[in-house]
């Protein structure tokens, strides 16, 4: 799938003929296509980050970072999202090892337009729309995973900063852009 396509399809919302593929070697996730490109990532303006069969992330866009108000450390103890605390739209704590990467990871569904809320180390949350997609080697087996994440400005959820608020403090982009 050409990288250009593959941009455009994440912007556009259409996952539908998204496949992501990768190998592992020397025990660790090697992605292809647009996810071996980091500047290719981090030219869209959707959080993108990837994890290993082990749930470890391993790699994000500037859009992710953004999203989640801190910079994982990436390849080591980050497991299932880089983000500092995740809620539920209910505004409970939800477990990273629960949150939406854990069905991928666990038994290769594909996760669509689930909201999870992302909170900063300084407290200001984010409501996002995931969508999470299986990382599969040449015999389809699932190797990692990969979260494409948006704000999601279409719900209000409760203890969320006002819209101007949050803009200003996050690149995570609706589709348009840069």
């Amino acid at each position: 799938m050409a990288t250009n396509a593959t941009s455009t399809m994440i912007l556009d919302g259409d996952f539908d003929k998204m496949d992501f593929r990768g190998e592992v070697v020397d025990g660790h996730l090697v992605t292809k296509g647009i996810l071996a490109d980091q500047a290719a990532i981090d030219s869209i303006p959707v959080g993108i980050y990837v994890l290993e069969k082990d749930a470890t992330v391993v790699k994000c866009n500037k859009a992710a970072i953004a999203g989640w108000g801190r910079t994982p450390s990436l390849g080591a103890s980050e497991k299932y999202c880089g983000s500092h605390l995740l809620r539920y739209p209910s505004g409970e704590v939800m477990p990273h090892e629960l949150a939406p990467p854990s069905v991928v990871i666990n038994n290769g569904a594909t996760v669509r337009n689930a909201d999870v809320i992302c909170e900063h180390p300084n407290g200001n949350r984010l409501l996002a729309l995931v969508n999470v997609f299986p990382i599969r080697d040449n015999d389809d087996e699932v190797i990692g995973a990969v979260n494409i994440f948006r704000h999601n400005t279409s719900k209000t959820v409760p203890g969320l900063l006002s819209e101007s608020a949050s803009n200003s403090d996050s690149e995570i982009g609706e589709g348009e852009e840069q």
